[in-house]
């Protein structure tokens, strides 16, 4: 059966492809891309800015009563109620700015402090990744199946590779412990450089896991909703269950307690 969107996720959908197609006109001019870089290591385009305001400016159309916040800062507003909109308009920007074709515009929205749906889009690729809670995941329309089991030797996990000062939530002793065993046992290891697009892979079994410290809510939690609608797991390093910024682990129900074992130390 084909996936029919509610109009919320239509709407979404719509200012996920306005953004897409205002940073692959960046991606893919000739010049040289300006950064600005905010922190070590973070860095801020001028496509991050203008891609944010074209998906704001389908929201803030169409939904004139909901509250819209942007990674970027330039497209806030406050709503009326308790609906919200929250963008991260290129997730993966350091890709981006060294023009590596890797990277994903990323909407959720929220009621009441909760994720209702998620939108992910990959505009290299043009996949759209879409999670509506309780009417399951989908991949251009078509629907992900439930994630299966998968032991550690034959798993395909996605790492985060952290910076300094990006492990918070063990000693970077133990991260780096976790790190080295899953690289030592699992059959595939891969850093991909975006958080949203690698927790999304999850749930389209292209990863059986991924994980990640010092996340925020606009980087996964669009693409946790897809995880959690196809079965799988996602939660910070000691197992529970998270919704908020932080440490990040997705996967297949079969690979979890071996993973948050490896964190245990």
């Amino acid at each position: 059966m084909q996936f029919v969107p509610s109009d919320t996720t239509s709407v979404m959908i719509e200012a996920a492809i306005a953004g897409g197609k205002v940073a692959m006109r960046y991606f893919s001019a000739d010049e040289p891309l300006e950064m600005i870089e905010k922190a070590p290591r973070d860095y801020q385009l001028a496509a991050d800015i203008e891609t944010e305001r074209a998906i704001a400016a389908v929201l803030a159309t169409q939904f004139s009563g909901a509250a819209i916040s942007g990674e970027e800062g330039t497209s806030e507003r406050k709503g009326t109620g308790t609906a919200c909109f929250v963008i991260d308009p290129i997730d993966g920007t350091s890709n981006f700015a060294f023009r590596i074709p890797f990277f994903a515009q990323v909407i959720s929205y929220m009621e009441d402090g909760g994720i209702v749906s998620g939108v992910v889009y990959d505009p290299v690729r043009d996949e759209m990744f879409v999670a509506e809670k309780g009417k399951g995941a989908y991949l251009n329309g078509k629907r992900l199946p439930p994630l299966g089991a998968v032991d550690p030797e034959r798993s395909v996990i996605g790492v985060g590779l952290p910076i300094p000062g990006q492990v918070r939530s063990v000693t970077v002793e133990r991260y780096q412990g976790a790190l080295s065993k899953t690289i030592e046992t699992a059959a595939v290891t891969r850093r991909l450089g975006s958080a949203a697009l690698a927790v999304a892979y999850v749930a389209a079994g292209r990863h059986h896991a991924c994980f990640e410290d010092s996340l925020d809510v606009l980087d996964y939690l669009a693409s946790a909703l897809m995880v959690r609608e196809c079965g799988g797991v996602v939660t910070d390093f000691q197992g529970v269950e998270q919704n908020g910024n932080g440490a990040v682990l997705a996967s297949v129900p079969s690979l979890h307690p071996w993973l948050v074992n490896l964190f245990a130390g």
